[in-house]
């Protein structure tokens, strides 16, 4: 059989809409809410800004008193699922806004909260209604309480949200069925169609294999990406992805140690 396996990073629809901003940040006005314009519209310039294959940030707005992200979004995206639990991908998008280290993002936040504005974010899918999350200055300002820094209770919620979304076809014959952490993996499971993957063929690659994930895993820049990574060291974890052909039941495994992260 021919082999068809490229290796591709696998990032979880939350923690891919809540990032990739992309901005470019303007100078400082004394007038927060001129800066914050001036920071939208430099944001909006960079638009689209492509989110992989969950689509695309489309355009970012400010009236005055509420900033607006709109996302286009594809592949990965279970409308159903994301309107049956609004609540839960609020609050986890919350703490990942709040817990960002990324400078230029906090620059942003801070700017937004500075200006007493809201932010809302508006979900598009094809065939779906639109789905907007409203997060009030109240909930944006540092002085709120977050639970975000915490690594092991970081990594939990990372493991709630996207359980939610569970079962994700990640592409033609690889469907990613469960997620699980324990105290030495964040390990991702996948289903493959043995049609289209050789499973032989990645267990036979596997050291190949290992290389090419670790290379896209240390090279990333993006900031919730990296925090993951940053999170995984912290609690002594590595990342696993588990490849099982659902016809003969063998298994191929990438594995990185926490050190190498």
């Amino acid at each position: 059989m021919t082999n068809t396996f490229t290796y591709k990073p696998i990032k979880t629809f939350l923690l891919v809409i809540s990032l990739c901003l992309g901005i470019c940040l303007t100078g400082c006005q004394n007038d927060y809410q001129k800066q914050l314009k001036l920071m939208v519209e430099s944001l909006n310039n960079e638009c689209p800004i492509p989110l992989g294959a969950m689509g695309h940030m489309t355009k970012a707005t400010y009236n005055g008193t509420t900033v607006t992200f709109y996302y286009l979004l594809t592949g990965l995206f279970d409308a159903t699922t994301f309107e049956q639990n609004q609540e839960q991908f609020h609050q986890y998008m919350l703490d990942n806004y709040r817990g960002n280290s990324d400078e230029s993002f906090r620059q942003l936040l801070n700017a937004i909260v500075n200006a007493k504005a809201d932010l809302d974010v508006v979900f598009s899918a094809e065939g779906a209604k639109d789905i907007t999350l409203h997060f009030t200055c109240d909930e944006l300002s540092d002085n709120m309480p977050s639970y975000i820094g915490d690594p092991e209770t970081y990594l939990q919620s990372i493991i709630q949200s996207t359980r939610l979304q569970l079962p994700l076809t990640y592409s033609e014959g690889m469907v990613c069925t469960r997620i699980e952490l324990d105290s030495a993996y964040f390990t991702y499971y996948f289903d493959c169609d043995e049609t289209l993957f050789d499973i032989n063929e990645m267990q036979y690659s596997a050291e190949q294999n290992h290389d090419a994930v670790k290379d896209m895993l240390t090279a990333s820049s993006d900031p919730s990406f990296v925090k993951m990574m940053n999170m995984l060291k912290a609690t002594q974890r590595g990342l696993r992805y588990l490849y099982t052909g659902i016809t003969s039941g063998k298994e191929a495994i990438v594995t990185i140690e926490s050190e190498e992260l």
